[in-house]
């Protein structure tokens, strides 16, 4: 009984010694680019229909704030971020598309919802950050027209990690990624009503074609 009491004792101080504090993130949209992006980008969100915007659903394995974790001299910090993760990615989607041109309405005959698969950093051997989202496009009545994958990750040597500079760096992450995802050909045919799904092609009204779903 002793013995267990021991082990017990040592491993909480092996515990304690091992991870330091969390470091706090407040999450803000601080991006480092001011650029627009291309201008087949921008017309394209121009002609889509207005949409509604669902609040995205965070689907990692971890909890709602967690972003990861950093070494420091005291052991391993947690980064937790004050905004649940889902709802800064989407308030984030929000504020690009609507910058960039696109309609967003209460009464959209489109629903734009996103799964948060990968927000995370850490730098076990040099810092890796990691954003991962899976989109759907719907109709009112939630059929899905459109799915498709996004996703961006920066890696680096550099020790400054801190609250500030993580904001900032997944605020570009973020930015890209859904530029990347407003450039699929796919999606903009729906978005914009010249495709009535991503299996069905309005070309040519008299001999339609037919497209594979988005995998991407």
């Amino acid at each position: 009984m002793k013995r267990l009491f021991l082990f017990l004792t040592l491993a909480c101080s092996f515990s304690t010694e091992l991870y330091a504090e969390n470091l706090p993130v407040d999450l803000r949209f601080e991006p480092t680019s001011t650029n627009q992006p291309a201008a087949s980008v921008l017309a394209a969100v121009k002609s889509f229909k207005g949409i509604r915007i669902q609040p995205f659903i965070d689907r990692r394995s971890t909890n709602e704030t967690l972003m990861g974790s950093i070494k420091t001299g005291a052991g391993t910090q947690m980064i937790e971020s004050k905004t649940a993760i889902a709802v800064f990615a989407s308030d984030v989607f929000k504020k690009v598309y609507g910058e960039w041109g696109g309609k967003i309405s209460p009464d959209g005959p489109l629903v734009f919802k996103g799964d948060v698969t990968q927000f995370a950093f850490d730098d076990y051997d040099g810092y890796q950050a990691r954003v991962g989202l899976h989109f759907f496009l719907c109709d009112e009545k939630d059929r899905v027209l459109w799915d498709g994958h996004s996703s961006g990750i920066v890696r680096g040597n550099g020790k400054a990690v801190s609250a500030e500079n993580l904001s900032v760096l997944f605020s570009d992450i973020l930015q890209a990624t859904y530029n990347e995802m407003l450039e699929d050909e796919k999606l903009v045919g729906v978005w914009s009503g010249r495709v009535s799904n991503t299996f069905l092609i309005k070309d040519d009204a008299a001999s339609p074609s037919l497209t594979v779903k988005n995998s991407r």
